[in-house]
């Protein structure tokens, strides 16, 4: 299932964020990274992914856009409106909204239901992106 290998000897694991109110696509994902080697942060809700993301520091938020609370289109903008932050990689998933509808900043974009194989390539491709 391993896109690209997370791990190197010399490195600290990629961390990523999970932002998804629905526990049983949340946990799925965090499996499946945890799996291949991420550290993984979760948060419930786009209030609380902002509330968590200047502690933790993620190098990829991974963020649902349909949720109560604060829908992703607005933890996205607020995300980078966050000096430290803004330019944190933000891959959005969605079962409900086309991906031309979003921020043109948004790193990448899962339809939701998605093929896991094809997360963690988007993940590695986004990464890999970022530390170019």
């Amino acid at each position: 299932m391993s896109a690209t290998p997370n791990l190197d000897p010399q490195t600290a694991p990629r961390k990523i964020m999970v932002v998804d109110d629905e526990p049983a696509i949340r946990d799925l994902i965090v499996a499946v990274l945890e799996d291949e080697g991420y550290e993984v942060v979760v948060a419930i809700s786009g209030r609380r992914a902002i509330e968590l993301l200047p502690h933790e520091r993620p190098d990829l938020v991974l963020m649902d856009i349909m949720m109560p609370e604060m829908d992703g289109r607005e933890a996205f903008r607020r995300i980078r409106e966050l000096p430290d932050l803004a330019h944190t990689p933000v891959v959005m998933m969605s079962a409900a909204t086309a991906p031309d509808r979003l921020a043109p900043r948004v790193s990448a974009f899962l339809a939701k239901p998605f093929d896991l194989d094809h997360l963690l390539e988007t993940i590695a491709r986004v990464l890999e992106d970022q530390s170019r």
